[in-house]
């Protein structure tokens, strides 16, 4: 399937084209960043509610080929998050990470350019984005598995609940 001339974003010299994501691709963004960690249906919500000339989700392709991902979208008026960022396996190290975050840098700067930029990211992606003059500011945690009908309340009155890993 041809991209329009007016879904290209940036194309180099070297065959690789950021260009917007289409409504079908998104299907294997979700399958690559899947296999890396648990992830939500809020790229699915996303893709199927925006409209087809709408910027903020992005494909790289080289030669023609998907090897690369990122979606950025306005989360508030001076925040903006970026995530799904993927680079096929044997497309690694090759630039096209940097690539795709600086067009979203760019494109978003275009809406707003004094706004934040919130990565979500995994500790063995923090140096990668270090590189991109990113700086972690916080840590998250995720975790799996059935929460524990059996309410105990903290001294503070919050509920607290035990959860059981189904995945030990």
């Amino acid at each position: 399937m041809e991209a329009r001339e007016s879904d290209v974003y940036r194309q180099r010299d070297d065959g690789f084209v950021v260009r917007r994501m289409k409504q079908n691709e998104g299907q294997q963004v979700i399958k690559w960043c899947c296999a890396l960690t648990t992830m939500s249906c809020d790229l699915e919500v996303a893709l199927d509610v925006r409209g087809e000339d709408t910027d903020g989700c992005y494909t790289g392709e080289l030669n023609g080929k998907m090897v690369s991902s990122l979606v950025e979208m306005p989360i508030a008026d001076d925040v903006r998050y970026i995530g799904c960022v993927y680079v096929d396996e044997q497309h690694r190290r090759s630039g096209f990470a940097r690539r795709m975050i600086a067009t979203a840098r760019e494109i978003g700067d275009c809406h707003s350019a004094s706004s934040i930029v919130a990565l979500d990211t995994h500790p063995y992606l923090e140096s990668m984005y270090e590189k991109f003059d990113y700086k972690t500011v916080c840590k998250s945690a995720d975790y799996q598995g059935t929460v524990s009908a059996c309410l105990h309340v903290n001294r503070s009155g919050t509920d607290i609940r035990q959860v059981q890993c189904n995945v030990c």
